[in-house]
Parts: C-alpha cells; sequence; structure tokens
C-alpha cells in the first residue's frame, strides 16, 4: 500500500473550544496528476464525566465526519487499461411478458444498448433469469459457464441474444445471484467486477434464507445495481441486495406518477430524475434504455480499483461504525478488516466524485494511556491504494480529544446536523411507506407529514416530489399532510428504493437557516424565516 507520510493537517473551523475540528489534507499539487483529497470533521470536546471509565461499558462514541474527493482520474490514461468483467442479468419469468410484453421488450431493447457500449477488453455476459439461471451470451457449456472479452463482434452477438430474449418461467434471483458470482469470481485478476439486475418479481415460499446465504457469499466479490420494474416487485429486497452488494436501487416508472404535482421531475442530487421518471414523453423502453447507460457507464467510468481509509488507534479506541452517507447511505462496517493496531476500511472503485463517510471510534477515556491526559490524540486517519501509484494521495489526519466534566453545546456543526436530518428522513419515509402498507392512515399522517417537513427543510425538491404521490400537501414547513384518497402501492416501492439517496452538505454561506419556521401575519401560513414569506410574498419583520 502506497504510504501517505505522517504530516499532520488538523485546522480548526470555529476555534478550539467548543467548536468541530476540521482538516483539509492533501499532497502537493502536481499538474496532470490525478489526486485524492480529504477533509475531516470531528468535535474537539468530548463528555467524559469522572473520567471513570467512561459511557457504561466502557467506552464513548466519537463522532468523525470524512469528505473525501477524487479528480483527474476521468482523464487519465492509464498505461494498461484495467481488467474489467461485467454481467448483465434479466428477469425472463413470465410475469415479464404479462399483461403485455412491454417489459420484456423494454429489457430487450436496454440490455442489447448496455452490452453495445461496453469498452473493448471487458469480459461480460448475458444471464437469464427464471426459476434458474442460465448465460445465453456467451454460447458454452452449461456446466462451465464463463464471460467473453468485448469487442465488436462479440458485442453484435451479445445484443442479438439480448434481442431474442423470451418471458418464460418463474422467480429465484438467488440462484441468479449465485450464476452471477461464479463467473465474476472465475476471473481473479479483474479490478472492477459489477453486475447490472432488472426484475419484476422477487424470491419468496422460504427463500428469503436462500436469498441471504447466497448475499453473504457475494458480498466483497462484485458490486451490484438493481432495478425494479412493473408492480411485482419487492422494494426491501431489492434495496437488502444492493445494500449489502453496493450498488444501486432504481424504479422504472411506466406512467410517472407525478404527472401535474408540484416538483415532478426534480432531478436528484446525483442527476437522475425523481421517481426514476424520465424526460416528458419518454417510455418505458427509452427509461430503462437510459437507466441501464447510466449505470453501466458510471461503472466502466471508474479507474481507480480501490481506495482505503485506514485508522490508526491505540490500546484505548476502536472502529464501532463506518459508513456512507453521501451520495447514498451504506453500510460499510462489515467489511473492516484488522490489520495490528490500525482497522482497514474499503471504499471500493472511484470514478471524478466526491462521498461523504460517517465513522465511529469507540474510546474508554479511563484507559490507562490516555488517564490523566486532558488531551488526547485517539486516532489517525490515512488513505492507501495498492494500484494507482500515479494519483497523489492526502497527507495523514489527527483526530484529537479533550475530555471535559460537562456535556459541551456542540455537534459536527452544519454537515453534522444535514446528515443527521437525512437519517431522520429516511427513517420517517420508510416508516410512513410501512404504516400505509398496513392501512394505518394516521400514522402514515404523521411519518410522511414529519418526511415533508425534514425534506422541505433540507431543500430536497425530488424526495418532496415522491412523498407528494402519496400524500396531499398542506403544510410543508411543519409537515402537516394528507394521505391521498387512492395510493398506488408502486408508489410506495419508488420511494422506498430512493429513500437512503442524499444530498451532500450545503457549502458555508449556503443553504437554507437553521432557524426554525415561523407564521406569516398576512397568509398565516408557516414558511421559512426569510426577508419575504414564500406563500404571499408579505415581508417578514417581527416574525423572524
Amino acid at each position: 500500500m502506497t504510504d501517505t507520510g505522517r504530516e499532520p493537517a488538523a485546522g480548526r473551523a470555529d476555534g478550539p473550544e467548543n467548536g468541530p475540528q476540521t482538516g483539509a489534507a492533501a499532497g502537493p499539487a502536481v499538474p496532470g496528476r490525478p489526486r485524492v483529497d480529504m477533509s475531516v470533521e470531528a468535535a474537539h470536546e468530548q463528555y467524559a464525566p469522572g473520567r471513570g471509565g467512561g459511557a457504561p461499558g466502557g467506552g464513548h462514541e466519537v463522532q468523525v465526519l470524512v469528505r473525501l474527493r477524487a479528480e483527474g482520474l476521468d482523464a487519465t490514461v492509464p498505461r494498461r487499461p484495467p481488467e474489467r468483467s461485467e454481467v448483465i442479468v434479466i428477469d425472463c419469468s413470465g410475469s415479464m411478458g404479462h399483461p403485455s410484453v412491454r417489459k420484456i421488450a423494454a429489457a430487450r431493447r436496454a440490455a442489447a444498448a448496455a452490452i453495445e457500449m461496453l469498452p473493448d477488453g471487458t469480459h461480460f455476459a448475458l444471464v437469464e433469469g427464471t426459476d434458474t439461471a442460465r448465460v445465453v451470451h456467451p454460447r458454452r457449456d452449461p456446466a462451465s459457464p464463463a464471460t467473453v472479452a468485448a469487442s465488436p463482434a462479440s458485442r453484435a452477438d451479445g445484443a442479438r441474444a439480448a434481442r431474442a430474449l423470451e418471458a418464460h418461467g418463474g422467480t429465484r434471483i438467488s440462484s441468479w445471484l449465485s450464476l452471477t458470482r461464479r463467473l465474476l469470481t472465475a476471473r481473479p485478476g479483474a479490478a472492477f467486477r459489477h453486475a447490472l439486475l432488472l426484475t419484476d418479481g422477487m424470491d419468496q415460499h422460504g427463500r428469503a434464507e436462500e436469498l441471504r446465504r447466497v448475499l453473504d457469499d457475494c458480498a466483497g466479490e462484485f458490486v451490484c445495481d438493481a432495478l425494479g420494474i412493473g408492480e411485482g416487485w419487492d422494494a426491501e429486497q431489492l434495496r437488502e441486495i444492493a445494500d449489502r452488494l453496493h450498488g444501486r436501487v432504481e424504479a422504472v416508472v411506466d406512467d410517472p406518477p407525478d404527472a401535474g404535482l408540484p416538483g415532478a421531475g426534480s432531478p436528484d442530487a446525483d442527476g437522475s430524475r425523481a421517481d426514476g421518471a424520465g424526460a416528458d414523453g419518454e417510455g418505458l423502453g427509452e427509461q430503462l434504455t437510459r437507466l441501464f447507460r447510466e449505470l453501466v457507464g458510471a461503472s466502466t467510468r471508474r479507474t481507480l480499483a480501490g481506495l482505503t481509509l485506514a485508522v490508526h488507534t491505540g490500546p484505548q479506541a476502536s472502529v464501532a461504525l463506518f459508513r456512507q452517507v453521501n451520495p447514498t447511505v451504506l453500510d460499510l462496517t462489515g467489511t473492516a478488516v484488522r490489520d495490528g493496531g490500525r482497522t482497514l476500511l474499503p471504499t471500493g472503485a472511484w470514478s471524478d466524485e466526491t462521498r461523504w463517510y460517517e465513522l465511529r471510534l469507540r474510546v474508554d477515556p479511563g484507559h490507562p494511556s490516555v488517564r490523566g491526559v486532558r488531551e488526547a490524540r485517539i486516532a489517525s486517519l490515512r488513505l492507501e491504494t495498492e494500484d494507482a501509484a500515479g494519483v497523489v494521495l492526502p497527507r495523514e489526519e489527527q483526530i484529537t480529544v479533550r475530555w471535559v466534566a460537562e456535556a459541551p453545546p456542540t455537534d459536527l456543526g452544519a454537515a453534522g446536523r444535514h446528515f443527521r436530518r437525512y437519517t431522520e428522513l429516511e427513517e420517517a419515509t420508510r416508516a410512513g411507506c410501512a404504516a400505509l402498507g398496513r392501512h394505518d392512515v394516521p400514522s402514515a399522517e404523521r411519518e410522511l407529514g414529519r418526511a415533508v417537513r425534514l425534506a422541505y427543510e433540507l431543500n430536497d425538491t425530488a424526495h418532496l416530489a415522491r412523498l407528494r404521490a402519496l400524500v396531499t400537501v398542506e403544510n410543508a414547513a411543519v409537515g402537516l399532510v394528507r394521505v391521498r384518497d387512492a395510493v398506488d402501492p408502486g408508489h410506495l416501492r419508488k420511494l422506498i428504493a430512493r429513500s437512503s439517496r442524499t444530498a451532500p452538505p450545503p457549502r458555508a454561506g449556503g443553504g437554507h437557516s437553521e432557524k426554525p419556521p415561523v407564521c406569516c401575519r398576512r397568509c398565516a401560513e408557516w414558511v421559512r424565516p426569510d426577508r419575504f414569506c414564500e406563500s404571499c410574498g408579505h415581508p417578514l419583520g417581527e416574525e423572524r
């Protein structure tokens, strides 16, 4: 692994007394060289009453936010193209041709388009998923399935095979993933291994445990993006697949439910559209083809195969949690590898992009190594990679805390509040959807109203648009909503599928006020505490 040095690069944004410690570490700027920057935020003062072992169980959790930004990777031309493997899995069960052939027709078109865009040399396979799994391209002995290198000829053959797919049989997603794992792990030298899975159904009839066992086998072997189409897929099941395999979930919309609703078609923070809806007039085939191209393109653009956050701690500290919080929420704690006095936390493959992570360190303030020390270094963070010596990595970051006997009135600042709100937003959204699923309207209105208020405060117009497919919003600022008279269960699946999406924190001086909403004297609406009422335009004076 690359050694990035040990020079501390910790700065303070709000002063050492009560603000979060922040640092932005970077290696020397080298023209034409790709680089990764790292910034860290952690509350400097930590509450440890009496220092006699800290919290119950001898531990105290210190929360750290880590922002990683990679740039220059997309413009880098490697001396030797990295090895890539791609498997496209298409649900070909009978329901894909019912009540019409539109779903299977859209799947044929999208699969062919995805195959046609694969770079030369990428090893790929097309899998037909029914109650079994079968490789339909390349055609080999079924006992020895394999991938084939992309070339003009193999891509043309693969596209023809995709256009010939037929709907028949049942659904057994666990068998599809098992075959996908076999195909992708057959080439251990492939630095980038990606799967794309489309289904209109779910594993059922006692197969849930089988699916979990297969996911255990697949975890860490490849990344899988999952798409649901039609009305029979299970959003929670696809979320489980994508979460375990560190991919995205997408919902394909036949008739965008938000047509005519405020905010319809609003883009998410990642540029994709609310509810998976496409441009006006975009049909099922166009939407699915666009999503396939987007997901395969995102995978093939990645040129840095692995970036690891190495956390060095002493005997007084350990890693309690590690998760990605932007652009999607992914729990990565299970990927941690203990290596002597440090913990290695893989972050996956990278292109030019920015991601945010939450790290929680469990620290014992009463440990002999720090007992009696008012201010202590509890950890250091360093980025490491094995495959790209040309990438400039940041310097090491030090995490220091000062123990205090009284709880300080601080948190991680705007970024910490921002992601805490998104955690609450996802919880409220999924709780509201669950309540609707069991026809508990009062609970649904309470939870979805809370979700509307949080999305409003976050200015997440895309999430608001998806919520409006389920509720009529009477006052977003206070979360007053009514469940619509007729709610399509498909809208619930779409909302659940995208509920883990987040936007990055607003930059300093940007975003909306942290103050609570105020009531306008003219129109009696609860609105943001800006200069003018956003409902009627009346100047807000004393109300603010």
